[in-house]
């Protein structure tokens, strides 16, 4: 198995290479600066167990974050949240507008990772208005659609 790149950062994971446009826009909406982009093609169509193998052995992040054939087949691009802390394996679904809180929450352990999974009622977890209302208010930018 090849390794994850060392970083401080979640990795964004692409496993899915079927729609460079989508990818783009999981991207943007991401925010990379709040993850470490992997898009090796060695990572394709591999399973979370399987992706597991490949975390280096001391890292720091809480969890990887996948962009898999599931992220890329519905309009929403639901990206897969995996668990290495608390329940390594476990998994949901997150909003990618969602990723950069759900990752520096649980990197400073303000939440933990069965938070995330527990709230994603109809199997995503998605930012609600009050959070994107806040964020708008903290940039001084106008509401964020929700």
């Amino acid at each position: 198995m090849v390794p994850l790149p060392e970083s401080d950062l979640s990795p964004l994971l692409r496993t899915d290479f079927t729609d460079d446009a989508a990818w783009t826009e999981v991207r943007e909406e991401v925010d990379d600066g709040w993850v470490t982009v992997v898009a090796d093609p060695r990572f394709q169509g591999l399973p979370p167990e399987r992706l597991l193998e490949a975390v280096p052995v001391g890292r720091v992040y809480p969890v990887l974050v996948v962009a898999d054939a599931v992220t890329f087949a519905h309009d929403d691009r639901a990206l897969l949240v995996v668990d290495l802390v608390d329940e390594p394996g476990r998994a949901f679904r997150a909003d990618p507008r969602a990723v950069r809180s759900i990752v520096g929450n649980l990197a400073i352990q303000n939440a933990y990772f069965g938070d995330y999974a527990d709230s994603a009622g109809d199997g995503v977890h998605r930012l609600s208005p009050k959070h994107f209302q806040a964020l708008a208010e903290l940039s001084g930018n106008p509401p964020y659609p929700a």
